[in-house]
């Protein structure tokens, strides 16, 4: 299929104004193990890149995410990636006949 980038993200909240399902359907692919936080702003941001610098990071945190439509300019599939100071996961989201379907891509140290 051919896609091509809408839009890329790096603020959480912003993203999530607009894909909220698809993050929802990505938590519970990685089963609790990432809950995605519509109140982040730039202050937590900062908390979250000092305490990943330090190394003392556990939980996953959102990173960035990619929003690819397909010919039709309709949604395609999304990509989150998440970051802890021990590893770095990437989901992505389908869009399927207009059900979202999410997949655990990248499960890696870092």
């Amino acid at each position: 299929m051919n896609e091509s980038l809408r839009q890329h993200y790096v603020k959480e909240e912003d993203f999530l104004k607009e894909f909220s399902k698809a993050a929802c359907k990505a938590a519970e692919v990685l089963g609790g193990a990432w809950r995605s936080d519509p109140a982040c702003d730039d202050w937590t941001r900062q908390r979250r890149h000092e305490t990943l610098n330090a190394g003392q990071l556990d939980e996953l945190v959102f990173e960035s995410a990619a929003v690819y439509d397909d010919a039709n300019r309709d949604l395609s599939s999304l990509y989150i990636i998440l970051r802890s100071s021990k590893r770095v996961v990437s989901v992505q989201v389908r869009n399927k006949g207009g059900a979202l379907v999410a997949e655990k891509v990248l499960d890696s140290p870092w």
